[in-house]
């Protein structure tokens, strides 16, 4: 792992210069536009065509670095696609973790990948962990910014004149602007029309934009300055073998008299259950989500025993059949919430639970194996690293909601009293298609007005309003069995 004891180091600005002028007025104008979407033109309320612009204009200076080859670290090139795989699934999709979560998370890998994308690592975990290794100067980094791209010009008085002619220019255009508004009346209302853009409702927004452009500017300033080679450093002591022995020991035993009730569970089925006494719902409810959180916690224990793991024989059995364990109650836990959607169907917790369970015990099993043939922490941990971005981007690429609604419209088609029209009508628009082939229509709430700006304008839901119209479909009042016709 990097020296996470490393000193921040000051920065030698004539080993950084801004040598080219073109990148200093790009991150200049990138800055400027970065200010004017977030004052004006991201949506406040939908995820929309704004965002998408913001993210993929972000990332214009780091597309410049890597065609010009200097990135300095090369796993940013890597995580770029699944950058630009999120951003589509974002305008694609509806559901709640592509409209709520994943625009947050994109800016933060974004903002990850800027800080990192200097550093000189070895393994692609140190990617994700970024570090501040410069000493942070904002008002230094833009003092010798301006000065290196004013410096780029030998005529050095153009500033100056440029200055001049703005402030001479000025005071005419505004005496002329009176005298034509006065001489027309349609152009005097069109001109009232734009300074009211910029009336006091708004000037809060527009104060706003220099402090935004300072930020995002000094952003890319600190990331391009940001260097240093991060080496791992594999001199970490070797756990005591006993204290190791008595602790993994203790957890196999236990996990092994656990073990046993699942193993039966396993080959016994309904008859286990059955002779347990419980309900089935609330036996495979009660077993899921606890295991859940055990396999999470094995993961865990696993890479902090990783860390120092030195190829011990005695921690590769014990660590090895404790993993080994934690796999085959994962199977029985996936197996239990199996039962659980036959007999209650899907939602979305059950179906990320279910996905992230899958993931552990992959990591687990892919966790042994390097164990085995003795790969180091670092390789395990980027392997790791690399399984969990691949998994969320796969996941993130899934139409969820359209899957719970079509699971449970195919499993109740005949028994529609049983379907659960309170959680199906919580679903995005993205379940639409799905609801309409069952005769209990649900409610779809959608911003139907959306589709009409062009800084909201959302690909995945625009089509799909289009496709079925702008009424809500129908909902079956269970109470009284009165349909109600629900438009917004």
């Amino acid at each position: 792992m990097a020296n996470m004891t490393e000193e921040i180091q000051k920065i030698d600005f004539d080993g950084f210069r801004f040598t080219s002028g073109w990148f200093s007025m790009l991150l200049i104008g990138v800055s400027l536009i970065l200010a004017l979407f977030q004052s004006f033109f991201l949506p406040n309320n939908v995820v929309g065509l704004g965002n998408i612009l913001f993210f993929l204009i972000a990332m214009i200076p780091m597309l410049y670095l890597a065609l010009s080859a200097q990135v300095s670290n090369r796993y940013t090139l890597w995580l770029l696609p699944l950058v630009a795989v999120w951003t589509a699934d974002v305008f694609i999709y509806n559901n709640v973790l592509t409209q709520y979560y994943l625009p947050t998370i994109i800016m933060a890998m974004i903002g990850i990948l800027y800080l990192t994308s200097m550093h000189k690592v070895d393994h692609l975990y140190q990617t994700m962990i970024p570090r501040l290794l410069v000493a942070f100067s904002p008002l230094k980094y833009f003092k010798v910014f301006f000065s290196h791209l004013f410096a780029l010009n030998p005529n050095y008085s153009i500033y100056k004149r440029i200055l001049k002619g703005v402030l001479v220019t000025v005071p005419f255009i505004a005496l002329f602007l009176a005298l034509f508004m006065n001489a027309d009346t349609n152009f005097s209302t069109a001109v009232n029309h734009i300074i009211g853009l910029f009336a006091l409702p708004a000037m809060d927004r527009v104060m706003m934009i220099p402090v935004y452009f300072v930020l995002f500017l000094g952003i890319y300033l600190y990331s391009y300055l940001n260097r240093a080679q991060r080496s791992t450093n594999d001199e970490a002591k070797a756990y005591d073998k006993v204290i190791v022995g008595i602790f993994l020991g203790g957890l196999n035993a236990l996990f092994a008299a656990f073990l046993a009730f699942q193993i039966a569970y396993l080959f016994g089925g309904e008859a286990y259950i059955t002779k347990s006494g419980i309900a089935p719902a609330q036996f495979a409810r009660e077993g899921f989500f606890q295991l859940a959180w055990v396999i999470a916690l094995v993961v865990v224990i696993f890479l902090g025993m990783m860390r120092r793991y030195k190829g011990e024989m005695s921690i590769q059995i014990l660590m090895g059949l404790f993993m080994a364990q934690t796999v085959i109650m994962g199977i029985a836990s996936l197996k239990k919430m199996h039962l659980y959607q036959t007999l209650m169907g899907m939602t979305t917790l059950r179906y990320y639970v279910e996905w992230f369970e899958y993931f552990l015990i992959a990591v687990l099993v892919v966790g042994i194996v390097l164990m085995m043939i003795r790969q180091s922490y670092h390789v395990i941990l980027s392997t790791v690293t690399a399984m969990g971005l691949i998994a969320f981007t796969i996941v993130s690429s899934l139409n969820v909601d359209y899957m719970i609604a079509s699971h449970n419209v195919a499993k109740f088609k005949n028994e529609t009293a049983k379907l659960d029209t309170a959680m199906l009508s919580t679903l995005s628009i993205d379940a639409l298609p799905a609801l309409k082939e069952t005769p209990v229509m649900i409610a779809v709430n959608f911003p139907k007005d959306s589709c009409q700006t062009a800084m909201q304008y959302h690909y995945g839901r625009c089509e799909l309003i289009g496709q079925h119209g702008d009424k809500q479909l129908l909902y079956i009042n269970q109470r009284n069995t009165t349909t109600v016709a629900i438009n917004r």
